[in-house]
């Protein structure tokens, strides 16, 4: 059981990242055990769940990712775009020629450590279509190292991810995200089809990724007229990332894109086109704006 919920997904999930030291804590830390009627439950919600995904799979054989499996891409390249910033190129498994990532969706990465596997969640900075670059089976992830320091310890996979050798292998798995873009300002929002003409984001640091993955497929398809307004918060200028992208994305749209760019520290700020502020400033100004506007919470605005 996890969180009140009775499913086998938590049993597959130890055994796939926990070595014989884990099991041995399990045994010692156990409080008690289902009833019958419950292993049966789960059993058998278990069967019926293999059994749709392997139907899936038969008319989905081109797709990489799996939603309860661990398959593993090859680092292939590392470029970098700022002094702490790198994208990196994995390589898809043999016979997988799409990524199976719907927009605004995640992956998630998974490394083997001695005692554990190390799992973070990552948005793909391409494609940016969901069947695009099917021919060159690679995807990007565009992730920012948070190097040790002596006020913090750093990144954990986003310094193996830095440091790790051309030609490694790390696990993916998904896809993850209560959020999916389906195109023309329709959402698929927590399962509830919604549609949106004007979509507002609040980003910051390096969680701006799904938000771009987004304008950028809004920009990429013809015809589609959603428009993006964004708020991108930073600590300083040099922080920002993507900003080459987002600035080509804002300059080919139109108009359809605004994008904001917010410093925590005016000093960095020598860009004029950067909003500078106090950290109280989307609480206190953005938000009561948007509700003059007519935005209702929770319901007309949604941020990643």
């Amino acid at each position: 059981m996890e969180k009140g919920r009775c499913h086998q997904e938590t049993t597959n999930e130890f055994v796939s990242i926990h070595d014989d030291f884990a099991w041995k804590k399990l045994h010692e830390c156990i409080l008690g055990r289902v009833t019958d009627k419950t292993a049966n439950f789960i059993r058998e919600s278990a069967e019926a769940a293999a059994k749709e995904e392997a139907e899936q799979s038969q008319h989905q054989k081109h797709l990489a990712l799996q939603r309860r499996r661990w398959i593993p891409v090859k680092l292939v390249n590392r470029r970098q775009v700022s002094p702490d910033t790198n994208t990196y190129t994995f390589q898809l498994p043999e016979g997988k020629t799409v990524l199976g990532l719907g927009t605004c969706q995640h992956l998630q990465i998974g490394f083997h450590l001695r005692d554990k596997m190390l799992i973070r969640q990552y948005t793909p900075t391409r494609p940016l279509l969901p069947a695009h670059d099917s021919q060159s089976r690679t995807f990007d992830l565009t992730v920012k190292t948070y190097f040790p320091s002596s006020s913090q310890p750093g990144g954990a996979l986003s310094n193996i991810l830095d440091c790790l050798p051309l030609g490694s292998e790390v696990e993916v798995r998904g896809p993850t995200g209560d959020i999916n873009y389906q195109g023309n300002g329709h959402f698929s929002i927590e399962g509830r089809d919604r549609h949106f003409s004007r979509v507002s984001l609040v980003l910051g640091g390096s969680g701006i990724t799904p938000g771009y993955a987004l304008m950028a497929r809004i920009l990429i398809i013809p015809g589609d007229r959603t428009e993006i307004s964004v708020i991108d918060a930073n600590r300083i200028e040099q922080d920002i990332l993507l900003k080459k992208e987002l600035d080509n994305l804002e300059e080919k749209s139109g108009g359809q894109l605004k994008i904001c760019h917010r410093c925590l520290f005016k000093p960095a700020c020598n860009n004029v086109a950067l909003l500078c502020g106090p950290p109280g400033l989307i609480q206190g100004v953005v938000l009561p704006a948007l509700v003059d506007w007519g935005y209702i919470e929770d319901q007309n605005l949604f941020g990643f």
